[in-house]
């Protein structure tokens, strides 16, 4: 995996509100109250809560009053809840004091010993604490910002998930505990307010003003919100809701195309799921800086600003940055919100579901996008980290939510889970797993549910024994290679008989793990797929007639790997043309991880590459350059290096020609990303007309910047900076300090970080961590030393060694998870594997081992297939020549 490939990985957390752990998890059991994991007691429950914040912005420090309306299950001579970062000077039951308040701060546990045991039955808890106001998420933060201006303010916002309303109000801060909520919050009387509900009243008091929300449906306590600032909204209406994007005062109009996206999705959810969104209103908040994803708090969805706002610097990987987004946290609005997992061994049942209906709402509303081409990426992303010994299953054991942080994975919690939804929508057919869903969201509304509360409404409504073939696939880790062996008779009739084995990048599987596949054969170019379950080694198939193409994934639905006997793949690697591009994409993909784990060799990969010819397809050309890059990359400093970027440019030269600079009217969104795409890598390949090109369109950009289009500015801008001189560099920092906004900003000091001169690239280093990044942009950091590790390997690492806490401290409770586990996957060329797991070791807690093992996994492979891949390559390209 090259850096850029890291750089798309580092991505998925911008979009990643989950969290996970290692160890597997118990059978999937419908959800009840009782047997819900969690360190509380259900002695004692709370029914709602009516909470009053009253900050103090200058000390950094609030006070609240909390009166809770218990359900006391039993007798019970003790209370216990959750608080964090808290003093409580005050508990009441009944109007009477406790006799007791104790807190263990370490378990983040409170313990009300009472004077006398109180009977079953309905009680008033009263508290009044104080509590600090964090620099970053998560809690209650306050989040630096320069306005469009040019002035410094303030924002205070929230983010609880998971555990982390515990540091705002004490709380039964568990998935299954869910409440009704009315907040009250007093800030600046210049200040808009927003919360999960309408507003219900506002009061005045000279400076300051309270507003007092209306209370909230039955939810878990993660799920509630506050935003105050300097903020103006712009709204619409769907039927009785009311949909609003609000941002900064002068960057709200910004959130137009937001709204209208809000709109389309709000209206295609509420007939998907068969229940309308409940609540009067859906609040979407830019927040400036903050934090690196968005979070579906119901009916007050927060996101980092630049996954909300289009402005006219915005790309088209903005514009679809932004509607997928949206499409993900508005699918929890039912999916997590309304229908809460009951504990975190589920929580793939919030994230997986959620990326996958918000890709099948993306692709249903843009399919000029062709976006379940473009997730595949995402696909293989999960592919890849579920190759190795230490993945773990979709479903994890998460002993104590004081504990999810700990393994967070995207790319099994999001990606995979995603994958295999999608799998098993294909295999049950849409309509069938629709009417599964509306099933399951009617049954389990305002209330929780577990992964076999989804399969049993699946079932119910397909007859599939989507359950049974469910549990291999979301209780284990893995995925099978499915291999394929043909047989023809006399007619030339072919049968295939079909076996699997776990598909790992290194080692063998000691498990002898075993699912049950649900296959797509196409035999034929053109001939629809046939669903075939594999449930049994041997088992046989008909598959058309020999001589014709195979695809045992068609469309590449499927979430396994397949490997073809050799025969076959000729066959296949001659009619590579005549097939589906779905097709196409999973006989790439499969073939390129073969050559990976050394099931298959280089030339059997670099044959379907050369059967591209100038056929264009975005997904498919983007899974070449990856794989052309990553060996370019670890051929830098070979002495076969040269030889191979000229190959690697040939490769691309036909379609950049075909292609030219230049849109088209009826270029597809997808033809315009492959242009700069091509260029792009042709540029960073040294191809000198290529480079010329670029610099002259930089020169025009710099004398007016309306010459470039904001989604060509990254391309010619990059291929400029890698090959800059002393002057052209200083242009291009000119260019990043007159950035009109903080997209602009992120993409011209993005540019800049891939120089490659040493002595430049030491200048870039030093912009990366400079005041020249505002406060609300300072996530940006970590990308900028990606983006710098790509040229300048050595001089990345001993700038983000040096400089680890001011470049992370933007990711707060991600911290841990990005140092252990993304942290190898980028540096595995800058220092040597043992020097970089004990520099981790120092920077994670103990029990973050399972989550660097996996890092160290990836590097470790990394680094070894580096010398893999050169050999393989330069091999190759002395037989073309000895072929000649």
């Amino acid at each position: 995996m090259d850096t850029r490939v890291a750089a798309r990985t580092l991505a998925l957390l911008a979009c990643a509100a989950g969290l996970g752990c290692s160890g597997p998890a118990a059978a999937a059991a419908p959800f009840t109250f009782d047997t819900a994991p969690g360190r509380l007691p259900k002695n004692v429950v709370p029914l709602d809560y009516s909470i009053s914040i009253m900050p103090d912005l200058a000390a950094r420090t609030f006070t609240g009053q909390e009166s809770v309306d218990l359900k006391f299950r039993q007798t019970s001579a003790t209370i216990v809840f959750n608080s964090l970062d808290q003093k409580i000077t005050s508990a009441l039951l009944d109007g009477q004091p406790v006799k007791s308040v104790q807190a263990d701060t370490d378990a983040q546990l409170v313990t009300l010993r009472l004077v006398k045991p109180a009977p079953p039955g309905r009680h008033t808890l009263k508290l009044s604490y104080s509590g600090t106001i964090q620099a970053h998420p998560p809690g209650l933060y306050v989040q630096e910002f320069v306005a469009p201006g040019g002035a410094k303010s303030l924002l205070l916002s929230t983010k609880f998930e998971p555990t982390y309303a515990r540091r705002l109000f004490p709380c039964w801060d568990e998935p299954a505990f869910r409440s009704t909520f009315q907040l009250a919050v007093t800030v600046p009387a210049a200040w808009a307010t927003v919360s999960n509900m309408p507003l219900a009243t506002r009061v005045q008091r000279g400076d300051l003003a309270t507003s007092t929300f209306r209370r909230t449906p039955k939810m878990p306590t993660y799920l509630l919100e506050f935003t105050g600032g300097d903020l103006a909204q712009i709204s619409g209406d769907v039927g009785r809701t009311k949909v609003a994007i609000w941002a900064v005062r002068g960057q709200h109009k910004d959130g137009a195309i937001a709204l209208a996206n809000a709109r389309q999705i709000l209206a295609d959810y509420n007939d998907y799921f068969g229940t309308p969104f409940p609540l009067p209103k859906l609040d979407s908040i830019a927040v400036p800086g903050g934090f690196t994803g968005a979070m579906e708090n119901w009916g007050a969805i927060t996101y980092n600003d630049q996954l909300l706002l289009v402005t006219p610097s915005s790309t088209l990987d903005d514009r679809q940055t932004v509607f997928s987004v949206q499409a993900h946290e508005m699918a929890h609005q039912w999916n997590g919100d309304l229908v809460t997992m009951g504990w975190w061994d589920d929580l793939w049942l919030n994230e997986s579901f959620a990326s996958w209906r918000a890709a099948g709402e993306t692709d249903l509303r843009n399919p000029g996008w062709r976006w379940w081409e473009v997730q595949d990426e995402s696909k293989e992303g999960a592919m890849r980290a579920d190759a190795r010994s230490h993945s773990h299953p979709i479903e994890q054991h998460v002993a104590s939510e004081v504990q999810v942080q700990n393994a967070f994975d995207p790319q099994i919690t999001y990606q995979k889970g995603q994958a295999v939804l999608r799998m098993f929508e294909t295999y049950v057919g849409p309509d069938a797993f629709r009417d599964g869903i509306r099933a399951f969201m009617k049954a389990h509304a305002y209330s929780n549910a577990s992964s076999a509360d989804l399969w049993s409404a699946l079932d119910a409504v397909s007859g599939r024994g989507i359950g049974r073939i469910a549990a291999g696939w979301t209780e284990q880790a893995g995925f099978p290679l499915v291999t394929v062996m043909p047989t023809c008779d006399a007619e030339g009739r072919r049968t295939i008989a079909l076996s699997q084995k776990r598909f790992l990048l290194q080692g063998d599987d000691a498990t002898g793990s075993r699912w049950q596949v649900p296959l797509q054969i196409r035999s034929g170019p053109d001939a629809p797929p046939q669903a075939v379950l594999l449930t049994q080694d041997g088992q046989t198939v008909p598959a058309g007639r020999c001589g014709q193409t195979l695809s045992v994934n068609a469309g590449a639905v499927g979430f396994y790997r397949t490997q073809y006997d050799s025969d076959t793949l000729r066959v296949n690697t001659r009619g590579f043309g005549s097939l589906s591009w779905g097709d196409r994409i999973a006989l790439l993909d499969d073939q390129w991880a073969l050559v990976e784990s050394g099931a298959q060799k280089l030339p059997s990969y670099l044959a379907l590459v050369e059967a591209m010819g100038s056929d264009v397809n975005e997904r498919a050309w983007g899974q070449v350059t990856r794989s052309l890059g990553s060996i370019e990359y670890d051929e830098r400093g070979t002495p076969g290096h040269e030889a191979f970027a000229a190959y690697a440019r040939s490769i691309l030269k036909p379609v950049a020609d075909r292609l030219g600079w230049q849109e088209e009217p009826a270029d597809t969104p997808g033809i315009r990303k492959l242009r700069r795409t091509v260029i792009g890598d042709l540029g960073a390949w040294g191809d000198p007309e290529v480079i010329a090109e670029a610099r002259k369109r930089f020169a025009s950009f710099v004398a007016d910047h309306s010459t470039l289009s904001a989604d060509d500015q990254a391309m010619v801008l990059s291929i400029v900076a890698r090959h800059a001189d002393a002057a052209a560099f200083q242009q291009l920092h000119n260019v990043a300090r007159g950035a009109a906004n903080e997209t602009e900003l992120r993409r011209y000091f993005t540019a800049i970080m891939q120089v490659a001169d040493a002595q430049l690239a030491a200048q870039a280093a030093n912009l990366a961590l400079s005041e020249e990044v505002p406060p609300q942009a300072a996530s940006v950091r970590l990308q900028l030393m990606v983006s710098l590790n790509d040229a300048n390997p050595q001089l990345a690492w001993t700038t983000f060694n040096r400089n680890v806490d001011p470049v992370m401290a933007p990711h707060g409770q991600y911290r841990a998870l990005i140092l252990a586990q993304y942290v190898p996957q980028i540096f595995w060329n800058s220092v040597a594997p043992g020097e970089l797991e004990t520099w981790i070791k120092t920077q994670v807690p103990a029990d973050m081992a399972p989550v660097i093992a996996r890092g160290m996994e990836e590097a470790r492979f990394q680094l070894a297939e580096k010398s893999v891949l050169v050999q393989a390559a330069d091999e190759y390209l002395a037989s073309r020549r000895d072929s000649r």
